[in-house]
């Protein structure tokens, strides 16, 4: 399996990039994402990689992010969504707003990607919402707390990364919103508070 790539860039343009490596020349089909953090053509640069082999090809695709990666693996697990289609869902909004919409069950957000029907974002939810919501920065008394779920679940992660436990950093956060509504409203404002209501 092929993790990354380190390589000078050659070309770059909408879904497409050219790295080469070790004198081979890698035609990755790309998000949105990694074509706007490209550097100038001629520069090393790190890409991080999924091959996908079929009968009757090999093909890289590429992400600006292990976040984008991981998402787009999960993606191709939904019956009837193949890898072009997963990587026009990662590219879209990004892995973070399409994270937050499949938790919040956002058909419309994710019908409105280019050949994702109603049918295709509702078998999406269904199959991958729970296991968002299990995962460690996640959290659904957070995610459901209306908007700004974004915010709370950077929050979220922040103080679990700071070493509180989920129930007392989701406990604090429930507390700011209630108390101090007004320091929901940015990442940084709502960790600090939080971190108020937890010590």
């Amino acid at each position: 399996m092929i993790a990354s790539i380190n390589g000078i860039l050659l070309s770059k343009e909408a879904g497409l990039i050219v790295l080469e490596a070790a004198g081979v020349g890698y035609e990755i089909l790309c998000t949105q994402a990694v074509v706007e953090q490209a550097p100038e053509l001629g520069v090393l640069y790190r890409l991080i990689t999924r091959l996908i082999v079929r009968e009757d090809s090999q093909t890289l695709y590429g992400f600006a992010t292990t976040a984008e990666r991981d998402l787009f693996d999960m993606v191709l697990a939904v019956s009837g969504i193949g890898p072009k289609t997963g990587l026009a869902i990662v590219s879209a909004l990004g892995a973070a707003r399409i994270r937050e919409a499949i938790v919040q069950k956002d058909l419309t957000t994710l019908t409105a990607i280019p050949g994702i029907g109603k049918k295709t974002a509702e078998r999406i939810v269904v199959e991958l919402r729970d296991k968002l919501l299990k995962e460690e920065f996640v959290a659904p008394e957070v995610i459901d707390m209306g908007s700004g779920s974004g915010i709370r679940a950077q929050a979220l992660a922040a103080l679990i990364a700071l070493g509180y436990t989920r129930q007392s950093a989701e406990k604090a956060i429930r507390e700011v919103i209630k108390i101090e509504p007004d320091q929901a409203n940015s990442v940084e404002k709502l960790i600090k508070a939080a971190l108020k209501q937890a010590n």
